[in-house]
C-alpha cells in the first residue's frame, strides 16, 4: 500500500514556507506524485516568472522532484479515470479534472490519496482518502 500525494499537500508547504513539508511525507510505505501534480507546480511556477518568488519556487519544485517519485499518467491509469469520470457523471457528481487525474492514479496503483481536500476525493468510489 501506499500514497498519492496531492498537490495541495506541496502548494500549502510552498505557500507557507513550511520547511518540514519532508518530515511529514509518509515514512513507511511507498508514496509518489501524480504527473498532473507536477504539472500543476509547475505552473506556478511559470505563472511567477519573472518575480522574486520564482528562483524559490523553482528549487522547491525540484527539491520535491529529487525525493518524491512521479506516477505516470498511462494506460492503466487513464482506463480508471474514465471509468470515475462516467460513475460520477451518471452520479450528477462531478470534482476537478486534475483531483480527478490524481484520484485513478492511485486507484490504478491500489493506493491511497494524503490530501487536505478530503471532502472532494471522497466523492470518489474507491478511493482511499487520507487527510494531511
Amino acid at each position: 500500500m501506499g500514497v498519492i500525494i496531492d498537490s495541495g499537500f506541496f502548494i500549502r508547504a510552498e505557500r507557507t514556507r513550511n520547511a518540514d513539508w519532508r518530515f511529514k511525507l509518509p515514512r513507511v510505505e511507498e508514496s509518489a506524485i501524480s504527473a498532473i501534480s507536477v504539472s500543476e507546480l509547475l505552473t506556478g511556477f511559470h505563472l511567477a516568472a519573472g518575480t522574486a518568488a520564482a528562483p524559490r519556487r523553482r528549487s522547491f519544485i525540484e527539491d520535491i522532484l529529487s525525493l518524491v517519485p512521479v506516477a505516470a499518467f498511462n494506460t492503466e491509469t487513464a482506463r480508471v479515470h474514465a471509468q470515475l469520470r462516467a460513475n460520477l457523471r451518471q452520479q450528477g457528481k462531478m470534482i476537478g479534472a486534475h483531483d480527478l487525474i490524481i484520484a485513478a492514479t492511485a486507484i490504478s496503483l491500489g493506493w491511497d490519496v494524503l490530501t487536505f481536500n478530503a471532502a472532494e476525493f471522497r466523492q470518489v468510489d474507491g478511493l482511499g482518502v487520507r487527510e494531511a
